[in-house]
């Protein structure tokens, strides 16, 4: 067994006694156990350097008691309450208003207008959990989606023209095949009716609708076909197919909910860096705690996004009705074009090296090849250019940034907004009809989300309020104390030094 390591501060005496003479106090070694358990008060001592410490177990005493309540409320938050489980998913549609007359010429540009929001509220599980023994967990996400009319601003059975994301993705695949291809798609999409717009009831459109232009592909190409439904979010109700490998903080607690694999994999193999390839960062429902400084960046990996966001320090808050939290923002360049902000060079098309305009980050990588691309919402921090290509887009840094309220102690959100939007590219083939009106390349906005905490109950409300000021306040304490300690430490150390100067002198 290895020597315990020993400590010779404070020491214990030990007196003895003898029949001839007298003996001077023996001091015993005490190991750092002995020290730890003396300092709290579980261990008795005598003499004068007991008196002297007495201090320093009072301060070992408050710091573990600080630990405690906050490593409690965190245990008890993440296990035992709903916050991270459910949150409400608000979904705002662009809905077009002039498609016939830019299609008859009569309009230079599409018209839009913001139609929602419609919330859902969004419950949020781990399934297939498995304890990996090697100081990570893994698990796939279920999630479960529920329609909040009292809460959204419109019906789930409103009606709103949109981009045909299935006919677009359509003509962007066979731009690149031969003439006679493109000839055959034309008809299946002629036949089918399918067009540039398609007018859906928002429930459909969102959550799924039997496509005509998929199921006459599905009935001729059978098995290359996954589904002929399609909606925009579809995939995010219910069970997801990726696999999530994350550290539990078992090992360290700085690799706390730290994302190590996603299917098994350390790499999305869609970026041509380590660092904008590697997958890491968390979810954003917990950080690690020691980047709670205000100068690291904290990392969030979006799946459906397929990349790790920066977020950074931005001011101090106050939460839930007077709770102290730190903001975090995605930065304004997070979307800049490369020759704006370097870094993001790596996101570019490796082959053909082209990028697009600041705004905008090309998802078509991790969305089944179709052409989108996302930003946040209303083109906000992107090219003037892409604001001004469609009217009614109208970007508002309070309504379309996203942020995050952190706890600085328990380092988890306490409040917060995610929110982004699903645009599609306009990619023309030469042999398909429908697209002469479009600019080559042209971004049409579909949908934005934004994601929000659910409702917090008073209790849980109350909790992290009273816990909140109760550890200010013997942090405050500790501060004074230590402050205080100091100075009288200054003052001895002076006065010391002043008589044995005197002393020295008169000698």
């Amino acid at each position: 067994m290895p020597e315990m390591v020993a400590f010779y501060s404070p020491e214990t005496v030990i007196p003895t006694t003898s029949d001839t003479e007298p003996r001077k106090p023996l001091k015993r070694r005490t190991s750092a156990l002995n020290t730890i358990f003396y300092y709290l008060g579980l261990e008795q001592r005598s003499g004068e350097d007991a008196k002297e410490n007495q201090w320093i177990r009072i301060l070992t005493f408050v710091v573990l008691f600080v630990t405690f309540i906050t490593s409690a409320i965190g245990f008890f938050i993440m296990w035992f309450t709903n916050m991270y489980n459910n949150s409400l998913l608000e979904v705002h549609v662009f809905n077009y208003t002039n498609t016939e007359d830019f299609f008859a010429g009569k309009a230079t540009k599409l018209q839009v207008e913001d139609l929602g929001p419609y919330v859902y509220k969004e419950t949020a599980n781990k399934v297939d959990i498995t304890h990996n023994g090697d100081g990570t967990i893994s698990y796939r996400e279920h999630r479960y989606i529920q329609y909040l009319p009292e809460e959204s601003k419109g019906k789930p059975f409103d009606q709103v023209v949109v981009p045909n994301v299935v006919f677009l993705t359509g003509v962007s695949k066979k731009r690149s095949e031969g003439t006679w291809n493109q000839i055959a798609f034309n008809m299946a999409a002629s036949s089918s009716g399918s067009s540039a717009f398609i007018k859906k009831p928002v429930e459909s459109m969102l959550w799924g609708y039997e496509d005509k232009l998929l199921s006459l592909a599905k009935s001729m190409f059978g098995s290359d076909i996954v589904s002929s439904s399609f909606g925009m979010l579809m995939t995010r109700n219910g069970t997801s197919a990726e696999n999530f490998t994350i550290f539990s903080g078992e090992s360290s607690l700085e690799d706390l909910a730290v994302i190590k694999h996603l299917d098994g994999k350390s790499r999305l193999d869609l970026w041509h860096t380590d660092e904008c390839d590697r997958v890491g960062g968390t979810d954003g429902s917990q950080f690690p705690p020691h980047l709670m400084d205000r100068k690291h960046p904290l990392q969030v990996f979006i799946k459906s996004l397929c990349r790790k966001f920066p977020l950074v320090y931005d001011s101090e808050v106050t939460a839930l009705d007077g709770i102290p939290a730190w903001r975090y923002k995605i930065p304004n360049n997070v979307f800049s074009h490369p020759d704006e902000h370097m870094p993001n060079h790596c996101f570019c098309h490796l082959e053909s090296g082209s990028c697009p305009p600041s705004g905008l980050f090309n998802i078509t990588g991790c969305s089944m090849g179709a052409p989108i691309f996302a930003s946040f919402p209303h083109f906000y921090t992107g090219d003037r250019k892409l604001i001004e290509s469609i009217e009614g887009v109208n970007p508002v840094q309070e309504k379309h940034e996203t942020y995050a309220d952190i706890h600085p102690r328990l380092a988890f959100p306490i409040d917060g907004a995610s929110r982004f939007q699903i645009n599609i590219q306009v990619q023309k083939a030469a042999m398909v009809s429908g697209l002469e009106k479009f600019t080559e390349g042209q971004y049409l906005p579909v949908i934005w989300l934004e994601v929000v905490p659910g409702v917090i109950s008073d209790d849980l409300r109350a909790m992290i309020y009273h816990s909140t000021y109760s550890a200010n306040a013997i942090q405050m304490s500790l501060r004074v104390g230590s402050l205080a300690f100091f100075v009288l430490s200054v003052v001895l150390l002076i006065a010391k030094c002043f008589y044995s100067t005197r002393s020295t002198s008169k000698k």
